[in-house]
């Protein structure tokens, strides 16, 4: 029996082979942008999965009150863990964990890689596997554990363990360490990335830094707390720290602290200021694959369905005389069912191969990497067995319940003719439709607002700066030095923070009750003119560099002026921590100080101390930036070997929001493409069962002297109504996805234009008009009496 369904299975899908591999080709990309969804959810639902004590362990955090704005940090105090001690009950460990990027030498090579400072109870709370050695070595300070990818750099074939690595830190001195282990790599999806281990007594060496001043911050401090029921109770606790805290910082006065669970971390860090630490995926990266797989298998399971209904208007004989031999409806029902799921089988087996593909290149989109992975506990394979009979069921139990129901007799005499493009039909071309309106309007959108943002002004010179961070002073007035004298250079200055790099926030009281946040840089010397900013009002600081000017004097940009509601800036007064006046001498237009990813903010300038200066900024002509970049990282080599080049051009720091762009872009350009072609086959089944319905009508109108474009007009107008209906209704809701999805990932966006929804809907109907004319034409012109004789 079954041998004989497979016969008749494989039988039916020779006789309609164009309409088989149709739906193949579309099941087959839908199951395998299904399968893309599910990794990218399975890489942020497993975040941190390599931590078996993860649903127990707690990162510290505090709140800040900014303007009645309650902003979470997720940075803490250095001396909270010695605070803490053995006094809380229910805290069976505290760690500390601090992250930085530094220069490791090991013999005459160098790397630039991450190197983490912990308490010697790290491993005791992360039990990440080792591979060699042992967690106890953390304690000696002058010890190292590094990652298994680090040591094969490194190392190459040779054993690392024994082996001295050399790390230089901040004061520009050298540190050597013992390498005393090796734990196995880190996946991406994990809260630390690190490529050397070592104990945090070197962080407060290299900083100067006093363990019991609580001045100090690190990238986290958490708690392992075995048992829930003393969370609420440590929290409260942690309260009690909080005087001696701002007492110490005054300028960032804590409200509260808190405890957070570390599993719920990564999907709560990105509205978290000071995190330290990787965090979880983008929500717009996070439900995009969901939502393009959703999409994508909705049309294609409305495709399915026409073409099934269409190839079943030839196989009414065959029902009909299975039926008088005396099969069943359930039968038929099977046989229709099953055949519907074998071809969803083949499609599935496609989208192994496609999803493949389309796995490695979404993993080029973005900086994190998944792969399908056939050993992973039988999870991908209920995926799949689940995928299957979902969208078996889903694409072809209404094909199999409709054309089981007829009367055999009826079907034999002739009497039955499938209704051609019937309400549901219509429904689901309208549906199909609508979805590719979406993804035609959605690409446009975010074309027009790549091309904006491409062309919006920064509000400085960001396409002729080079930035060169230094870890101290004497090392970049040496590099300047070494240099100046390069004729492609047009200016050069200095500064503490950096546009796109770093800066501070304060907050400032005017008059009795405005108090706002304002972003801070402190800048040094050719700072301001090199980095291109328009003064629109006032002066620049004294050229002289007073002291008075370096404690009292500050430019503002236009962005702080309207927030205060100043008629005229210059001479205002601001108070910081109600000690410090500082007096506004300029006005300085708007920019752009972290790219589109935030608003302009109240922003000052202000003069630093010099030898605080820690970035060199260099100004030259756009298409010089690469020679003279590749100069000065040769002149880096020769003054500074064991470090290596940290220069970047200041455009690479906008990269990131040109890269999303195109990775949106490109994803709804796929999406809009398969849509379009799977609407299309929809189309040509409908109008092709309209033709059949019809065939007797368009000889007799022949016959009787209608001409071909009037037949072909007849048929049209039902069909270029529904596209005309989705085109409004796709242009509607794309524009409303792309505006929620733009908002969600920029603060510096451009909405949607009229010719945004022209350009689609002229798209869509003239592919749309070929397509029907095709078909039609072709009937409309064959003999009306081989037309009548069908009938």
């Amino acid at each position: 029996m079954f041998k004989n369904f497979l016969q008749v299975t494989f039988r039916n899908f020779l006789k309609n082979k164009f309409f088989v591999i149709i739906n193949v080709i579309g099941l087959g990309i839908a199951l395998a942008s299904c399968i893309v969804a599910y990794y990218n959810y399975r890489w942020n639902v497993d975040f941190d999965k390599v931590i078996s004590q993860k649903n127990e362990i707690y990162k510290v955090g505090f709140v800040q009150n900014i303007n009645g704005r309650m902003q979470r940090f997720g940075m803490n105090p250095l001396s909270l863990k010695p605070a803490i001690g053995n006094s809380m009950v229910g805290v069976d460990e505290v760690v500390r964990v601090q992250r930085s990027r530094m220069a490791i030498r090991y013999g005459d090579k160098i790397f630039s890689n991450n190197v983490g400072f912990v308490d010697e109870n790290m491993f005791s709370v992360f039990d990440y596997p080792f591979l060699r050695g042992d967690a106890n070595s953390l304690k000696d300070a002058r010890s190292a554990i590094i990652t298994e990818e680090f040591a094969q750099i490194c190392f190459g074939e040779n054993d690392p363990i024994g082996e001295m690595i050399s790390v230089f830190l901040t004061d520009g001195k050298e540190r050597t360490f013992k390498v005393s282990g090796i734990i196995k790599d880190l996946p991406e999806n994990t809260s630390f990335q690190f490529s050397v281990l070592t104990h945090i007594d070197n962080y407060i060496e290299m900083y100067n830094l006093d363990e019991n001043n609580w001045r100090a911050w690190v990238a986290g401090t958490f708690l392992l707390i075995p048992d829930k029921k003393y969370v609420k109770n440590i929290e409260d606790q942690l309260q009690t720290f909080i005087p001696v805290q701002n007492r110490a910082r005054e300028d960032l006065k804590v409200a509260s602290f808190h405890l957070e669970p570390m599993k719920v971390i990564p999907n709560t860090a990105r509205n978290t200021w000071n995190y330290g630490l990787n965090q979880g995926l983008h929500p717009a990266a996070f439900a995009a694959p969901s939502i393009m797989a959703i999409l994508i298998l909705l049309l294609a399971c409305l495709n399915f369905t026409n073409t099934a209904l269409a190839i079943s208007s030839r196989r009414l004989k065959e029902i009909g005389l299975r039926k008088v031999m005396g099969g069943l409806r359930i039968h038929t029902m099977i046989q229709f069912l099953g055949e519907n799921i074998v071809l969803c089988f083949i499609a599935l087996l496609a989208s192994l191969l496609i999803g493949s593909y389309l796995i490695d290149e979404w993993s080029k989109m973005w900086e994190y990497t998944i792969a399908i992975n056939f050993a992973d506990g039988g999870k991908l394979w209920v995926f799949l067995f689940v995928l299957l009979i979902i969208t078996g069921l889903a694409a072809g139990s209404y094909p199999a319940f409709y054309v089981s129901k007829f009367n055999p007799i009826n079907i034999l005499k002739g009497n039955v003719k499938l209704s051609g493009a019937g309400l549901l039909s219509k429904i689901l071309l309208v549906i199909q439709f609508l979805l590719a309106v979406t993804g035609i309007i959605s690409t446009v959108i975010f074309t027009q607002n790549a091309k904006f943002q491409e062309n919006l002004s920064m509000g400085y010179a960001k396409d002729k700066i080079i930035a060169v961070p230094f870890s101290n002073n004497p090392t970049l007035e040496l590099f300047r030095n070494t240099i100046s004298q390069n004729p492609m250079i047009n200016k050069m200055g200095w500064s503490e923070e950096h546009i796109s790099w770093s800066n501070y926030s304060r907050t400032l009281k005017w008059g009795a009750e405005q108090e706002h946040e304002v972003f801070g840089f402190d800048i040094g010397k050719g700072y301001f003119e090199t980095m291109g900013f328009e003064l629109v009002d006032g002066r620049y600081f004294d050229q002289d560099f007073k002291e008075s000017e370096r404690e009292k004097a500050i430019i503002v940009n236009e962005k702080l002026v309207e927030t205060y509601g100043w008629e005229s800036a210059i001479g205002q007064r601001l108070r910081e921590n109600d000690t410090t006046e500082l007096t506004v001498v300029g006005v300085v237009r708007n920019f752009y100080p972290f790219g589109f990813w935030n608003e302009i903010t109240p922003t000052m300038l202000k003069l630093g101390v010099k030898e605080r200066m820690r970035t060199l900024v260099v100004q030259a002509e756009p298409k010089n930036l690469e020679e003279l970049n590749k100069y000065m990282r040769n002149e880096w080599e020769k003054l500074i070997p064991n470090a290596v080049y940290p220069g970047f051009l200041q455009e690479e720091r906008l990269a990131e929001s040109k890269s999303i762009n195109n990775n949106i872009i490109d994803i709804f350009l796929f999406l809009a493409v398969v849509s379009v072609l799977l609407s299309l086959v929809g189309l040509y089944t409908l109008v092709s069962l309209k033709v059949i319905k019809r065939t007797k009508e368009i000889g007799i109108r022949k016959v009787l002297g209608a001409p071909v474009y009037h037949i072909i007009s007849l048929l049209n107008r039902e069909f270029l109504f529904i596209i005309f209906i989705s085109s409004i209704l796709g242009s509607v809701l794309g524009y409303y996805l792309s505006e929620m999805l733009l908002a969600s990932i920029y603060e510096v966006c451009q909405s949607a234009s009229i010719s945004t929804f022209i350009i689609p809907t002229i798209v869509i109907l003239s592919v749309s008009v070929l397509t029907i004319i095709g078909k039609v034409y072709k009937a409309a012109s064959k003999n009306p009496v081989d037309a009548i004789k069908y009938e």
